[in-house]
């Protein structure tokens, strides 16, 4: 009777672990949307960047020394520069969000597998 319960018992358990790595497989699922979606932001902030500065170096740079045009460049593309070092931070948040899914749902999967394994030799 008592090797009923205790089969009982790890039954119950692999179904709240089973339940737990399904959790966590729709964590990792939205980590690596979030993840993606930073990266295209992240590569459009880049691409506008780079659009302002190729825009202010056409329209007049030329004539002045550098550390003139230089800070001429850095005043003209002020905003871009500060979306994508935003853009950079949260690609970077996301990268760590997508590690940290990755591992609790490692972590699940092997609880999975230990219990199961338990269950197996109960039976």
């Amino acid at each position: 009777m008592e090797n009923l319960t205790q089969t009982e018992e790890l039954k119950a358990r692999v179904e709240e672990t089973l339940e737990a790595l399904r959790d966590r497989a729709r964590a990792l699922i939205a980590a690596v949307a979030a993840h993606a979606e930073a990266r295209l932001a992240l590569e459009a902030a880049q691409d506008d960047l780079e659009d302002a500065r190729a825009k202010a170096i056409r329209e007049g740079l030329e004539g002045k020394n550098e550390a003139q045009r230089q800070a001429e460049l850095l005043e003209r593309t002020r905003n871009q520069e500060e979306a994508y070092r935003s853009a950079r931070s949260v690609y970077r948040v996301a990268e760590a969000n997508l590690e940290m899914a990755r591992v609790a749902w490692a972590l699940e999967k092997e609880a999975l597998r230990a219990l199961a394994a338990l269950l197996s030799r109960e039976a």
